[in-house]
């Protein structure tokens, strides 16, 4: 069944717009995926991202790849962050992007992401954050990077050798390897209680809490009326960013759902060494 969604998106209080997004369905398959990227530095790594990283995933789901059957894996979404980050490098660019990606199959999801874009999946009132906004005070964060030989710095906020306020993301060549496009991926099973999805950038997180998003979303009802009205009250609390935010209607989707909650069957974060199950 189709999947109704709404997008909002402004340059806010910036110079230029570095975020781009994408929402993809395949009907035939049963695939939904919906993806936003918050740039920095300029906007070519964020394009590229939203043009090469699914695209890639769902060539690999298709050639076979890692994949068994008609699942789609872990392993397989990995392997596109890596390859888009090479490939926003190899352009020569400067430019970053924080990144997160959720895709729909069958009543399952992975939710995968780096740096500090979310994800959050409403419930009523519960707001189930998917990811984890990788920031380089982070115990194991700041680990990896001074085991390279980098340093966090805390200025205004701590920063990867001073400049970048995450540790994680795609591109950022000028401080490769500290900054990794190693994800974070969930994977698990949606539930009949399942309401929302939330996907956006630290623009509008920065300034409301999941609860709160969750909430103004439900009140919106519509999931465009939900995404204006997430993006609006961001403004009015003071955000000066870039804002993207896309809000995604999952009731017709879940009802069929044999669980009536979520479930995050395992995680894996190659970074940070770990496969939770």
């Amino acid at each position: 069944m189709a999947i109704r969604y709404g997008i909002a998106e402004t340059i806010g209080f910036r110079r230029e717009m570095e975020d781009a997004h994408a929402v993809r369905e395949e009907e035939e398959s049963g695939l939904f995926c919906a993806e936003v990227y918050d740039g920095h530095a300029g906007s070519v790594a964020a394009a590229i991202a939203s043009d090469m990283l699914t695209p890639y995933f769902l060539r690999r789901r298709r050639e076979g790849g890692t994949l068994h059957g008609n699942e789609f894996s872990p392993e397989s979404l990995r392997e596109a962050y890596i390859a888009t980050d090479r490939r926003i490098v190899d352009q020569g660019t400067e430019s970053g992007a924080a990144a997160a990606t959720l895709y729909l199959h069958r009543g399952r999801f992975l939710a995968a992401n780096v740096g500090d874009v979310r994800i959050v999946i409403g419930e009523g009132r519960r707001a189930k954050v998917l990811t984890v906004d990788h920031k380089p005070d982070l115990p194991e964060e700041m680990a990896r990077i001074e085991a390279l030989g980098g340093r966090v710095i805390s200025l205004d906020v701590p920063r990867l050798e001073g400049f970048l306020a995450m540790s994680r993301a795609l591109g950022d060549a000028p401080l490769k390897p500290f900054v990794t496009a190693e994800p974070r991926i969930a994977e698990g099973v949606l539930g009949s209680r399942d309401e929302l999805a939330i996907i956006a950038c630290d623009g509008i997180w920065d300034v409301l809490s999941p609860e709160e998003g969750v909430a103004l979303a439900l009140r919106a009802g519509e999931p465009s009326k939900g995404a204006l009205l997430l993006q609006t009250t961001a403004i009015e609390r003071g955000s000066m960013d870039n804002i993207t935010v896309i809000v995604i209607d999952l009731k017709g989707y879940t009802a069929a759902c044999e669980r009536k909650r979520l479930q995050v069957t395992r995680v894996l974060d190659w970074a940070a060494g770990m496969i939770k199950l």
